[in-house]
């Protein structure tokens, strides 16, 4: 919870200065394409996160990377405030929690949906339009296949459970006869 409040400053702060330049969403593609580059490139990853080198060596490393991405000057701000203050791991969090304050921008929610089998397309887009009127926003839905639930759906969205899954059925039928 306090990594997320940490992220969330920073997040933030990027996001300000990316609704007053214009710029927000090409940030978040700069924050994606580099972490993508730390997932797999680990050796990178782990001499920028973990403070095994000095913050200065680092900082040289970061920046050769920042000027081969061609990575604007707010993100490379970004990356050296988090390297000096040895906030490095954060950077996952921090593109959550800045994707969110783009979806809210834009006017859209992100949510999972998870199903006992795989579902159409045309049944997981009815399913998003159902609850674009439940949420007042666009709702994009990430699908994960889960076959405890044996059928039925069950979704989340910002912390919002709508769970109409088969297994949550008979957890409820049980409970009322054990009251009974």
């Amino acid at each position: 919870m306090i990594s997320r409040s940490i992220a969330k400053r920073y997040a933030k702060g990027l996001f300000t200065v990316g609704e007053r330049d214009g710029k927000y969403r090409s940030y978040l593609e700069e924050l994606e394409s580099i972490l993508g580059v730390f997932d797999r490139e680990q050796r990178l990853k782990k001499a920028l996160v973990l403070p095994l080198l000095e913050v200065q060596k680092r900082k040289e490393l970061l920046s050769d990377v920042m000027r081969s991405f061609g990575a604007s000057p707010t993100v490379s701000s970004l990356f050296n405030v988090l390297v000096e203050n040895n906030r490095m791991g954060y950077l996952p969090i921090i593109r959550d929690v800045y994707q969110e304050l783009v979806d809210d921008k834009e006017g859209r929610v992100r949510g999972t949906l998870w199903t006992a089998y795989p579902i159409d397309e045309t049944s997981r887009k009815r399913i998003a339009e159902v609850l674009k009127d439940k949420f007042n926003k666009e709702v994009v839905l990430e699908t994960v296949e889960d076959k405890n639930l044996i059928g039925g759906i069950k979704v989340v969205i910002k912390g919002t459970v709508i769970d109409g899954s088969v297994k949550k059925q008979i957890e409820t039928l049980k409970e009322n006869i054990l009251k009974e």
